[in-house]
Parts: C-alpha cells; structure tokens; sequence
C-alpha cells in the first residue's frame, strides 16, 4: 500500500478515528457541501492474485445528505421532461436506519460507507498507485492495467435519464478508506 501522509494539518483542524466519523455521520441531517480525501482500490483496474492492480488517491468535492430520487426528478424537470422518477435500492448496500449518508454492506454488515454525490462539473484530482509506487494515467494504460470495462461509455444518472450537462455521480466510500473529509467547516484528520 502507498504511504499515505496522514498529519498535514490546517488551521481548524481536527484528527478523529474512523469509529468517531462515523458516529458524526450518523448524527447528520439535511444537506452539507464538503470536501474528500480517500485512498482506495481502482475498480477500473485488473485484478490479478485476488488484488486490485491499481489504487488512487483522490480529492473532491461532494454533497452528503442530498435524496438522489429528488435531485434526478430536479434535473428532469429542468430538462423540460416529465418527473416521476423513483430510485432502486442500492446495490449490496442498505442505509443505516435513520441516516441519510451512512450505509453498510449487505454481505458483511461492518462495512460501512460514506454514500455522497458528486457533480459533474465538479473538479476531480486523481494520483494513480501501482505497487504501493505513484504511476501516470498513461503508463498505467500502456502496461494494460486497466479493465476493459474501464474504457466503456458510462450511463447518467436516474439509469440513463439526465442529460449529460446535468448529470451528477453517486459514490459510497468506505469509512476506512476516507483520510480527510471537511465537514460543516472543520478539517477532520481521519486516523486508522
């Protein structure tokens, strides 16, 4: 696994445990702008020996607590099309009871995620591990580390019904896997 630097610090800064976020996420409510740091697995990458070839490490801005069903319906109205979308459950995942944000999986319960979404136009960085060592997206593609399925055309949300300039991504991170998260002004420092 890459060295990831935990302890940079801002101002207004504050180093919790994963079970202290997720008790913060539990207590949630309404609707939050935030910002992300999560080092995770590249589900776009192959996997060879059990093991995901490529890891990332990304930063984003996301919106945590917002109802996909209505932000579809939103885009749709907005779109000039008819409303009435009803969202499916999530795939393997099931909220935790009385929270908007906070998931865990169906196949091992102690797994829980962070569920947020991101925009579109929202601004995304992304720095590729190979072997615990940084590697360009470039390289990465040239030595065939990526799935096909990484390459294939993505649908939009609402399955497919936004517009492409509208449209938003929904994400679940894992709790485990989220190294920094800004959340309703203060800069948390997620330790293992």
């Amino acid at each position: 696994m890459a060295k990831i630097n935990r302890k940079k610090t801002r101002k207004n800064s504050k180093t919790i445990n994963v079970v202290q976020l997720r008790e913060m996420l539990l207590k949630h409510s309404g609707t939050t702008f935030s910002h992300v740091v999560a080092f995770t697995d590249e589900y776009g990458s192959r996997v060879a020996q059990g093991k995901r070839q490529l890891q990332k490490l990304t930063f984003r801005n996301i919106t945590i607590g917002s109802n996909y069903e209505n932000r579809v319906n939103r885009r749709l109205e907005k779109q000039g099309d008819e409303v009435g979308f009803e969202s499916q459950e999530m795939s393997g995942k099931t909220f935790v009871e009385g929270s908007n944000c906070l998931a865990f999986m169906n196949k091992n319960p102690k797994v829980e995620y962070l569920v947020c979404d991101q925009e579109k136009k929202a601004k995304v960085n992304v720095f590729l591990y190979h072997n615990g060592e940084k590697i360009k997206k470039e390289d990465a593609i040239a030595k065939n580390l990526f799935a096909p399925s990484y390459f294939a055309e993505k649908s939009t949300a609402g399955r497919g019904l936004v517009d492409e300039e509208n449209n938003f991504f929904r994400l679940t991170l894992t709790l485990t896997n989220i190294i920094a998260l800004t959340y309703k002004g203060v800069n948390y420092i997620i330790e293992d």
